[in-house]
Parts: structure tokens; sequence; C-alpha cells
């Protein structure tokens, strides 16, 4: 999983020209959503951290197989862990869960709508629904269309590797064997590299497959929206 760690840094304040010392306090979730979120245009899959689970991805991947489908759909989100201390009432973050019964981790659309809370209890199926949920509001294109089609494609890809990896330990074996005059390496080198095309030819697809179209634009940098400001 690619995580972001976000840290909050608290704008020191000026009084009677001095710098008076950040005071740490817990942003409004409105505050909390928009620092969490930065220029990243894609929904929130916030996840927080316990004593139990810190320093692992326990809370949101399960035991067994299948966390490949929770791999593949999380790339579609802004992937966010807090520490343990955002229970803490003055962690700027700490607004982000439910006051009496918090989440354990929660998705949402990018400016805190749609939230949708999840527990580490929650069955693959439905954390799956869930984030479909949240993909087919934030995203032009049906996720699960290009998730076939993906995992198709991973599927192409484990037998390129496969077949490039005999190839190569065929050629190395035959260079051992019978020299580096041998003219069965020559046919072997032209394989590697038709195989090597194939398994570049897959990553390329892969890549492609793996871009949805966001219904909402990015948001413009800061100095873009200043100079905006400016122009009015």
């Amino acid at each position: 999983m690619k995580w972001e760690y976000p840290v909050y840094k608290a704008p020191a304040q000026k009084t009677d020209g001095s710098v008076a010392k950040r005071v740490k306090r817990a942003l409004s979730r409105e505050e909390a959503v928009r620092y969490l979120a930065g220029d990243d245009p894609r929904p929130l899959l916030v996840l927080r951290e316990c004593k139990v689970c810190n320093g692992t991805d326990d809370a949101l991947l399960k035991g067994g197989s299948g966390n490949e489908t929770t791999f593949l759909l999380a790339r579609w989100f802004h992937c966010v862990k807090l520490p343990v201390d955002v229970m803490e009432e003055d962690h700027p973050f700490h607004n982000m869960f439910t006051e009496k019964k918090p989440e354990h981790l929660f998705i949402c659309s990018p400016d805190g709508s749609n939230h949708d809370p999840l527990q580490s209890q929650t069955s693959r199926t439905e954390l799956w629904d869930s984030m479909h949920d949240m993909l087919a509001q934030e995203y032009t294109k049906k996720a699960g269309k290009s998730l076939k089609n993906i995992n198709k494609l991973l599927n192409k890809m484990d037998m390129a590797d496969s077949d490039l990896t005999r190839l190569k330990r065929v050629f190395e074996e035959t260079l051992i064997d019978d020299g580096p005059g041998a003219k069965k390496l020559t046919k072997l080198t032209k394989k590697i590299a038709k195989a090597e095309l194939t398994r570049n030819k897959l990553h390329d697809e892969f890549a492609k497959a793996s871009v949805l179209e966001l219904r909402r634009p990015k948001p413009a940098p800061e100095t873009e929206k200043a100079e905006a400001e400016a122009t009015k």
C-alpha cells in the first residue's frame, strides 16, 4: 500500500513583532479534510492506527487470499494513515473521526462529503462494495470493468515474467555448458528480446487500464489561486 503520513505544522502567530509559540489544537473537520486532501483530487481512504495494528495494514487487509482486489481498488484512492495519538483531543486531525465510537478507517470524497465509516471487522465484500460505491461517485468510468481488465493483464504479466525468467535461465545454462560461441545463444537472445518486448507492452497496457477520469477537477495550486484572486 502506498500511504501518506501527514504531519500538520500550525502557522506561527506574530504578536508585537515577535513570533508566538505554535499552539497544538484540533482542527475543525473541514480544516482537517482540506489539509489531508491537499491538491490530490482522489477520494480519501483514511486509516487510524491503534496500539494493536500500529506499523501494519492489518486494519484494512485480511488474512489469506483476496487482498489483491483491495490493493487494486486502493490505487484510485488517496490513502492516508494517521498515528495512534490522533485520538488525543488536541491532535490536529482528531475531529476526522466519530466522537462516541471512532471508526478504524473511513472513506470520503476529497471535500469530506460522502463519509463512510468502516471498522477493521468489516468483511472484504462490504469493504469492496463501499470502495466501489465511492469510486462510482468520484470517477466517470466504473471501476469494476477496469478491475476485470487489470486482473486479466496481471495474469498475462505473470506468464510473461515467468517465460522471460525461464529463457534467461536457459541462456545462462547454455553459456556455461556450451560456451559463448554456442549457436543456441543467438536464438535465445532473440527470444529473450521478444519476451521483454511482450512484457513491456503488457506493462504499458496495465498503466493505461489503471487510469480513471475523475469527475472533480484537480485543485489549482495556491500560487495559481492567489494570481486568480489578484486579477479579479
